[in-house]
């Protein structure tokens, strides 16, 4: 290959886990803690000016930055391999010591609700703390949350614990190993090779990968395993929003850490739910084309029209990639090539690697980027995405670390963007034949990334509310719950050849363990980007003007930012225009079939 596809983590870390500054910078984290805590516990309440502020922020910047390092070299190790139990019980010890050191910082929001609301407010205000105003802003916003320093602390002692649930998860699935038969060979495949074959030509291969992922994930003891990390998730959930007095809405903590009313997000989610038919067109368009209406099943929903199947090497993926990239825009193409140049990017899927692909990023450091390609056309449009994200956080660095991060509501603009790029390149390139595959493909994704996304939080919502209310969900409640909002979208389209109690597919999505209603940022990102691409292409948004909103990370609420832009995300009209533009889409490919 002409790509380095591994990551270069000691050109930016450290060289490994005996690496003395590893060690010195793990021993510092207290020392630091303490000595910021000593500066800082006596005089914060009495702050009157705003040059005491932006000591403090510089100070904080600072010293979060060092003390974060060696656990974002540690969460890199252990995505390259899941089952490395050095790392693994390197990041508990560290983990540890970071839970001793946040005690030591609690009096920060002490100190933030002494100050309180109308003196935070009076100083988003100032012109000298202008590049902090949404922090404040949101900081005032947050003081109603903040429980007494005693309180705080039993909590903290408590999160280390439940944190291990999550990575659980990892090291468990991680552990997994998928068998298939092909060509009359059994292989023992990773989860990303297993299902890369859920799009093969060949139906019996496409329902072997369906088979091989559930004879894993459908064990009595992954079911049982699986169920009890992901309610003990949303009791944990659950016991933040009794605690702490949030709303009702189980959502309402996520949304308030997004910047975005719930209203918004039930409109979202409402609208998208109103459009389901869609989604059902094109699964009988899809079915009509592949001569299976009567027994269009589960694992024909990812198959392809044609009877082969276009393959990728890396390097070709990544080509095709920097010349969308090209013609689009300097920065976003010089970016690109850094990152693969600079081996900020492992690209392969290997046993024990985490799965699924994601970017990382934060301030005053380069991103990187996870992918596990396996040589489909997804996976081009992965590498699209997934550079999308590293490029906004190339461009957020403007930003000040406390808004530095985009919330999730913003943070999938710029990686669904790339792909429709990719998306105009490809539709030039190829035939009509072709591109009556591309479609199919693209509107998989769409509806992937859209209709599926919010069928995820509609069942995560449902789980959060039963358990919220105090019944108690067993695995198999779980895989029932998860089949009704399968069928409010499929709509009796897909047939099914398990039981609902059977169905396994939410202990497949690793956000609902890690991030709860995390989706709803896909859904939202589409739509979104929908408004941004048209707005783009017709001229009534510069690029320039697209990259300030990905320039402005966590600057201003995103409401504020896109309505400067003459985007309303609080009206109807806003969703049901993107869902028009997935419509036209469906009408072609209905006219195409």
């Amino acid at each position: 290959m002409s790509y380095q596809t591994t990551w270069n983590l000691s050109r930016y870390f450290y060289t490994g886990l005996d690496d003395p500054k590893l060690v010195l910078d793990i021993g510092n984290i207290l020392p630091s803690s303490q000595a910021f805590a000593q500066k800082y516990q006596e005089t914060f309440p009495k702050f009157e000016t705003p040059e005491q502020i932006l000591e403090f922020y510089a100070d904080y910047t600072q010293f979060s930055h060092d003390l974060a390092t060696p656990s974002y070299y540690l969460f890199y190790r252990s995505s390259l391999d899941t089952q490395d139990l050095e790392v693994t019980k390197r990041m508990w010890e560290v983990d540890y010591i970071y839970n001793e050191a946040s005690n030591l910082l609690l009096f920060i929001a002490q100190w933030w609700k002494e100050i309180g609301y109308e003196r935070i407010l009076a100083w988003s205000e100032d012109p000298k703390l202008a590049l902090y105003k949404n922090d404040l802003v949101s900081t005032a916003d947050s003081l109603k949350y903040i429980l007494s320093e005693k309180e705080e602390y039993v909590l903290n002692i408590k999160s280390r614990p439940l944190g291990l649930a999550g990575s659980l998860h990892d090291e468990l699935t991680g552990s997994y190993e998928f068998r298939m038969q092909i060509d009359g060979v059994e292989k023992i495949l990773t989860e990303e090779e297993v299902r890369s074959y859920r799009q093969h030509p060949e139906r019996t291969l496409r329902e072997a990968s369906y088979l091989a992922l559930r004879d894993v994930y459908n064990t009595k003891q992954n079911q049982i395993s699986l169920g009890n990390i992901y309610t003990t998730i949303v009791k944990d959930w659950s016991s933040e929003i009794k605690m702490r007095n949030y709303s009702e809405n189980v959502m309402a903590q996520r949304n308030l850490s997004e910047e975005m009313d719930d209203e918004v997000v039930d409109m979202l989610l409402s609208e998208v739910e109103k459009a389901y038919p869609l989604y059902v067109r094109f699964l009988k368009a899809k079915a009509k084309i592949l001569c299976i209406e009567k027994d269009f099943s589960i694992w024909d929903v990812w198959a392809p029209l044609g009877k082969s199947e276009k393959e990728f090497t890396f390097s070709e993926a990544y080509d095709l990639h920097l010349s969308v990239m090209k013609d689009f825009d300097t920065d976003f193409y010089n970016y690109s090539i850094e990152m693969i140049e600079e081996g900020r990017i492992d690209a392969l899927p290997r046993p024990g690697k985490r799965g699924w692909a994601f970017a990382s990023y934060r301030k005053g450091e380069p991103s990187f980027v996870l992918l596990n390609f396996t040589g489909k056309l997804r996976d081009v449009s992965t590498i699209s995405h997934e550079l999308g994200h590293a490029i906004h956080g190339h461009l957020s660095q403007i930003q000040e670390a406390p808004v530095y991060d985009s919330p999730l509501s913003l943070a999938e603009t710029a990686s669904i963007f790339s792909e429709m790029l990719l998306g105009e390149k490809v539709k030039s390139l190829v035939s009509k034949e072709e591109y009556k595959e591309y479609l199919n493909e693209r509107l998989w994704d769409i509806f992937a990334t859209i209709f599926r996304q919010v069928q995820y939080v509609t069942f995560e919502r449902e789980v959060h509310n039963q358990i919220h209310s105090g019944s108690e969900l067993t695995y198999k409640d779980l895989n029932r719950l998860w089949r009704i909002e399968q069928e409010k979208m499929n709509q009796g389209v897909v047939l099914y050849d398990r039981e609902a109690e059977d169905e396994s597919g939410w202990s497949m999505i690793p956000h609902i363990f890690h991030t709860p209603f995390y989706c709803y940022a896909y859904a939202f990102g589409n739509l979104l980007t929908f408004a941004l691409y048209n707005k783009v292409q017709d001229g009534s948004l510069s690029k320039e003007q697209y990259k300030d909103i990905l320039r402005a990370g966590g600057s201003e609420r995103p409401r504020d930012l896109l309505g400067r832009y003459g985007i309303d995300i609080a009206s109807s009209d806003f969703y049901t225009s993107g869902l028009r533009e997935v419509e036209k889409m469906v009408e072609e490919f209905e006219v195409l079939v």
